[in-house]
């Protein structure tokens, strides 16, 4: 893919429409000493000392910052609380220009939060708001209807799940893949074997849990891909990604990194940034190379879930002779 090539597709990009539907969450980064020497007086017990909050949009609203940061169009299909983490969702997800109008209050939970305490740039014992509610399945139609009724205004769906209990189950997502057509993508990470219509993603320990054992990766992968008769993008980190269909077969190696990483957050970047490319019309292999453009960028942001901008995957590109 040459520059100006390239430079066609986030054209095309910044025209598009995506809709994502799943598990939003949040994603709250702080610092915090725990040997601090102080003594609590109300409890006498020692006093952790936190600084530098962030928050971001993390599982299905990661994927969503990362198409708003390439330029995409996006409208949320989820679900959030009525509380300070909801409101710092929708916060942030207005801040990005992504939709909101779709992305439910419900009273009653706990917005779904990964609460992550930093010390020496390495995450500790991470702390949970909200990803156990058992309510969620009771708003699924509703989203589903809502979703259907706006099908034919979007270029791509991406369908996201992760939560122990999550937005979609079986029956949703079979319903689900009735009406969204070929343009789309399903991240899901237990309920992969229910995605028959449509293309799945899954990285290497979810495919060991499809398939088994790898001994011989490019021929179990044809042969899955070849049973279940629909394509996968198989992530599989420092090794790439492969695409594979019952008539093709794209393997793309990853661009070597020097220095330290944070890959939390790089399944959700590949996502993104290859329905983005196949929507703008990429080629299957431009997709990947495009992905991996972009996952190269945001794994190299550390202390957070990483994007990458349009000028960024350019000049990355650039840098690599193309």
């Amino acid at each position: 893919m040459n520059s100006k090539r390239l430079d066609a597709l986030l054209a095309q990009i910044s025209q598009l429409h995506f809709a994502v539907i799943g598990d939003f969450a949040l994603d709250f980064y702080f610092d915090t000493i725990t040997n601090s020497a102080e003594i609590s007086v109300e409890t006498g017990q020692e006093v952790h000392i936190c600084s530098t909050p962030k928050a971001y949009l993390g599982g299905a609203g990661n994927v969503a910052k990362n198409l708003a940061h390439l330029g995409v169009q996006v409208e949320a299909y989820g679900l959030k609380g009525d509380d300070l983490f909801g409101r710092e969702m929708t916060f942030l997800a207005n801040k990005l220009r992504i939709s909101t109008e779709h992305l439910l209050t419900i009273k009653g939970i706990d917005t779904p939060t990964y609460s992550k305490p930093m010390r020496a740039g390495e995450e500790l014992n991470r702390l949970d708001f909200g990803t156990r509610t058992s309510q969620f399945q009771a708003h699924s139609p509703q989203l589903l209807a809502a979703l259907k009724s706006h099908i034919n205004t979007y270029d791509w769906v991406i369908i996201n799940e992760q939560f122990r209990l999550p937005l979609l189950n079986q029956e949703i997502l079979t319903e689900l893949q009735e009406f969204i057509g070929e343009n789309a993508i399903a991240d899901l990470r237990s309920l992969g074997n229910v995605a028959k219509n449509t293309l799945l993603k899954v990285n290497e320990a979810e495919l060991i849990k499809i398939i088994g054992d790898i001994t011989q990766l490019e021929d179990q992968v044809k042969a899955w891909t070849s049973q279940r008769n629909k394509p996968v993008l198989v992530t599989l980190g420092e090794r790439g990604m492969i695409y594979a269909s019952p008539t093709e077969f794209h393997w793309e190696k990853a661009i070597p990194v020097n220095g330290p990483i944070d890959t939390v957050g790089a399944g959700d970047m590949v996502v993104a940034a290859f329905s983005a490319a196949k929507a703008a019309g990429a080629s299957n292999p431009e997709a990947c190379a495009f992905a991996s453009l972009a996952v190269h960028i945001s794994i190299q942001k550390l202390g957070e879930t990483g994007s990458a901008s349009p000028a960024e995957i350019k000049k990355l590109h650039h840098a690599s002779g193309n």
